[in-house]
């Protein structure tokens, strides 16, 4: 018997489990993905999350979640912010977006001249905006709960809030003037969200455009030396895992049963409150066989995702790389409508530092090319797959033209396998239905099932990274109720 059972093989997931346990209640992790922290490849080491992180700033989520598990802060020589903290290359353009606003304003306003006055606003809107923003979402991780006093003061506040959204979103939709430069936008916004950015600008837009100046950080040695800490101390406080598991029944009522099939003889186990990734196959099942969810079935179903990661992973030669090539890239390629359904409208680039020996060796770097396909890797045969890769690599020999001389690694199967198993740990992209209320959270935390709960990504889409963090600290909260630490 358990206090609390988490399905889920993403980091929302496991985070709500670390806080359920951290909270002195009994708890056990199922995770259906037989995927590890990292992957090895040929003497390289790749991040399963090929995304950028963010929220290691002093006050920031993550410095929170270490906080609330007493865990020692990350080192700053092993967790740096970047500078610039990504890059954004078009055929004819190439920006910095530098950790200092001023700097990133001129280098924006050094591509597009005529917008400075126009860029410069934004900007101040977005500062703005940001600091709302996060206030906001310090309050909801001191909330444990969505009481009517709380919901008041949101509504209360809303006119103030939503005269500095709308501001805001219209500075973005004036730079449709130059096409490009709203590439420019759209593409970070959606890379940076869990959301599909086309013309209309999520609520957290401000949020994610902070970013450079908030943090992008890169993990010396690679990002699963962190996780491994965080199940150290998951360990420590007596949770339980079992991964690589397949879920073969749910049952929610007064109590919560689960059949699971792991490496051996099926199994049962039983718990008092649930909480399940919105990326789990189980949640489908839970979904399906209880009438009393009906309700959030219906909510999931209107939700489409829209883009599904797919990655390269390659080890290559220190000489193959620009040397002004920062670790973080979006490459927007001259194409036609045939290459953006076949590799997405972008690709981005995330490449080790040169001297990062935990990652690659001496004289080599690794480098991941993602696209956001259309289709799930799910759903396509290894044929597609290996077609989208080699156009991904065609693309990219405008920016990169002695990438394929440089590789000195690289095996499109295993990259096409690993793709499809991490479906269920790398946020896809999703378009929400029809015109929505001004809110962080996309999708509920709760259920009208008190013992259930869901988390990932897609609760708090529009804030990417650090929405998939906040998601599962506010899971694990809510399922750690009153209990004292």
């Amino acid at each position: 018997m358990y206090d609390v059972i988490v399905i889920g093989s993403d980091l929302s997931s496991f985070i709500a489990a670390l806080l359920s346990a951290r909270y002195g209640r009994k708890t056990l992790l199922l995770s259906e993905c037989p995927l590890g922290d990292s992957l090895s490849l040929s003497g390289y080491t790749f991040n399963i999350d090929p995304f950028p992180w963010s929220g290691f700033g002093t006050g920031q989520i993550f410095t929170k979640l270490y906080s609330e598990l007493n865990i020692p802060l990350p080192d700053p020589a092993k967790i740096s912010p970047l500078n610039p903290a990504f890059q954004v290359v078009l055929p004819e353009h190439r920006i910095d977006f530098y950790i200092d606003r001023d700097a990133l304003i001129n280098d924006i306003s050094r591509e597009y001249p005529d917008e400075g006055r126009q860029i410069e606003n934004l900007y101040h809107s977005v500062t703005r905006t940001c600091d709302l923003l996060d206030k906001s979402i310090r309050e909801s991780l001191e909330s444990t709960d969505r009481s009517f006093k709380d919901l008041m003061k949101n509504w209360l506040d809303m006119p103030f809030f939503m005269g500095d959204v709308w501001r805001l979103s219209h500075k973005l939709r004036s730079l449709d003037r130059q096409p490009s430069l709203e590439t420019i936008f759209d593409s970070g916004l959606t890379l940076f969200s869990n959301q599909y950015v086309n013309h209309d600008k999520p609520l957290s837009s401000a949020y994610l455009l902070s970013l450079p100046w908030r943090g992008l950080y890169y993990h010396f040695g690679g990002k699963h030396l962190l996780i491994g800490q965080l199940r150290k101390r998951f360990e420590e406080l007596r949770g339980e895992t079992l991964k690589d598991c397949a879920i073969t029944a749910i049952r929610a009522g007064a109590k919560i049963e689960v059949e699971i099939k792991p490496k051996g003889k099926p199994i049962g186990v039983v718990g008092q409150e649930l909480i399940i990734g919105a990326k789990s196959p189980a949640l489908a099942m839970l979904l399906s066989g209880e009438k009393k969810l009906s309700r959030l079935e219906r909510k999931f179903r209107r939700v489409e995702t829209a883009q599904y990661p797919f990655t390269l992973h390659m080890g290559v030669d220190n000489r193959g790389l620009p040397d002004r090539m920062s670790e973080y890239v979006i490459f927007i390629p001259e194409r036609s409508g045939d290459t953006v359904q076949s590799t997405g409208p972008f690709l981005f680039l995330e490449s080790s530092v040169a001297d990062d020996a935990g990652l690659a060796p001496l004289g080599k770097r690794t480098l991941t090319a993602t696209a956001l396909l259309s289709r799930s890797p799910l759903h396509m045969d290894d044929g597609e797959l290996k077609a989208t890769a080699e156009g991904m690599m065609r693309s990219l020999e405008g920016f990169l033209p002695f990438l394929r001389e440089s590789i000195a690694c690289m095996d499109v199967d295993r990259s096409i396998e690993i793709s499809r198993q991490y479906q269920q740990v790398v946020n896809p992209r999703y378009r929400f239905p029809g015109p929505h209320l001004p809110s962080l959270a996309t999708l509920p935390l709760t259920s009208p099932m008190r013992n259930v709960r869901i988390t990932g990504g897609i609760t708090f889409a529009g804030l990417g990274f650090e929405g998939e963090v906040l998601a599962g600290m506010k899971a694990g909260y809510l399922a750690a109720g009153d209990a004292e630490p």
